[in-house]
């Protein structure tokens, strides 16, 4: 069995907490709960045991932000396809977290797919081009549970395909 840490990175309020909860305990929440600080939950899949840390939206600025990052053997950054500025401010959460562990795969999650937005397929492109280390764009909804489980197993095969 192996374990390696993950790290939810994305600004304040994009749904990180709710992705784990769906991901982790297949369950959903209306109310709404900020991280202060940084959550960690486990989850075994396959033949190996991720460590998911939720880290708060607001971080960016405080020093000890990095050290949360490090040690991840990926990423998941996250979005919510309603708010414009936390689709453009993936580029630089890919950036943060290149600094710190580089080449790192990473997945990026648009959150809220559940809800009628205006990104299409080129938009997914263009943020695929971000990065040659982005494996995955997937629009997910933590409410309905949409493409949730899938961008943690495409990770976590990604991870484990590099051992």
């Amino acid at each position: 069995m192996f374990t390696y840490k993950i790290v939810l990175v994305g600004n304040f309020g994009v749904g990180k907490t709710s992705l784990i909860k769906r991901f982790v305990e297949n369950s959903f929440s209306e109310e709404y709960l900020s991280t202060i600080g940084v959550s960690i939950s486990k989850k075994t899949i396959d033949n190996a045991t991720i460590m998911i840390w939720d880290i708060e939206g607001h971080t960016e600025f405080k020093p000890i932000f990095k050290q949360y990052l490090l040690g991840s053997k990926g990423f998941i950054i996250v979005a919510d396809l309603l708010r414009e500025e936390t689709i453009d401010a993936i580029k630089n959460h890919i950036e943060l977290c290149h600094n710190v562990v580089k080449d790192a795969p990473i997945c990026i999650a648009l959150n809220k797919s559940d809800m009628p937005h205006k990104l299409d397929e080129h938009n997914l492109q263009a943020i695929k081009s971000l990065s040659p280390t982005i494996i995955e764009v997937v629009k997910t909804s933590a409410k309905s549970g949409d493409a949730v489980e899938n961008i943690f197993f495409k990770l976590n095969q990604k991870i484990t395909s590099q051992l």
